[in-house]
């Protein structure tokens, strides 16, 4: 397997960029104990590396904000939210492995953890060093100009994916994707959002968000679907931030479908689709604010 660390995540400070390079390293010896099947012969070496994560985590976190301030960065309130909220989400995988380990567990937050930290250190981070910032307060005319902005920001701004036409329709209950990622947001109100992608496009999005290549999509592991699913917690957490105006304490649960979604379990009926072209197929893309 190649290494998970690549020259190109670089922010050009020398010393946040090693701290990013020794966590993809203890993600990576992670990653090697749990495709090799040793997890349970390994677990206490596993819990041992979460434990050198967590505290490595807060220490880097204290670095970059120290950083920020020493800067005057723009978004240090919003950058600084962020941290707190990834720090609660791995302190929560810790007790979760601590009380009962298992090799479901362990592999959902590996990739949980990998694609917050490449998204986090390419998008979040290198806006640091030229004082841009994170997510700009927007307002839109409709719903439709919200989620182009929304795609655009994930597709083009973050991952370097030009979108080449757009057109919308009306949800009839069905989305379109080789695979569907919901994302339900509860802050000030409950927002629902629907990513339906393309195999293509899916593949492209998760070495992207990842650094790993994605197998057949009928044979993900709790890695690559925990990684998948976390690319609608990154999308969503950009969404709500020029929607919600208390982005803090919002609440995030994304739920990964293959081929088909048809729930009927949100009564989302009359929302907009708006279908995004790439040159690697399309995303579809619905919002609706839940009563």
């Amino acid at each position: 397997m190649a290494a998970l660390w690549k020259e190109e995540y670089r922010i050009g400070v020398d010393m946040i960029d090693e701290q990013h390079r020794q966590l993809f390293i203890k993600i990576e010896n992670l990653l090697d104990i749990a495709k090799g099947g040793s997890w349970q012969k390994n677990r206490q070496e596993c819990m041992e590396i979460i434990d050198f994560l967590v505290k490595y985590t807060i220490i880097h976190f204290e670095t970059e904000e120290k950083l920020q301030r020493e800067k005057g960065y723009i978004s240090y309130d919003e950058h600084v939210k962020i941290h707190r909220e990834f720090t609660n989400t791995v302190l929560v995988y810790k007790d979760l492995l601590s009380n009962n380990f298992s090799s479901k567990t362990l592999k959902s937050f590996i990739g949980t953890l990998l694609a917050w930290l490449v998204n986090h250190v390419c998008v979040c981070d290198k806006k640091i060093v030229r004082n841009i910032p994170i997510q700009p307060m927007e307002t839109f005319a409709d719903t439709e100009s919200f989620i182009k902005n929304v795609a655009a920001k994930l597709l083009t701004e973050m991952y370097e994916i030009p979108i080449r036409d757009t057109k919308s329709c009306i949800y009839k209950g069905d989305v379109e994707g080789a695979v569907i990622i919901r994302t339900v947001a509860e802050g000030k109100g409950r927002h629902l959002f629907l990513y339906g992608m393309s195999d293509k496009l899916t593949e492209i999005l998760y070495h992207k968000i990842s650094g790993m290549y994605l197998p057949h999509l009928d044979f993900l592991d709790e890695i690559e679907q925990s990684a998948l699913t976390e690319i609608g917690n990154i999308i969503t957490t950009y969404a709500m931030s020029a929607i919600d105006e208390s982005s803090t304490g919002i609440q995030f649960k994304s739920d990964l479908y293959i081929h088909e979604y048809n729930s009927t379990e949100y009564n989302i009926t009359n929302s907009v689709i708006l279908e995004l072209g790439t040159d690697y197929g399309k995303m579809e893309v619905l919002y609706c604010r839940l009563k």
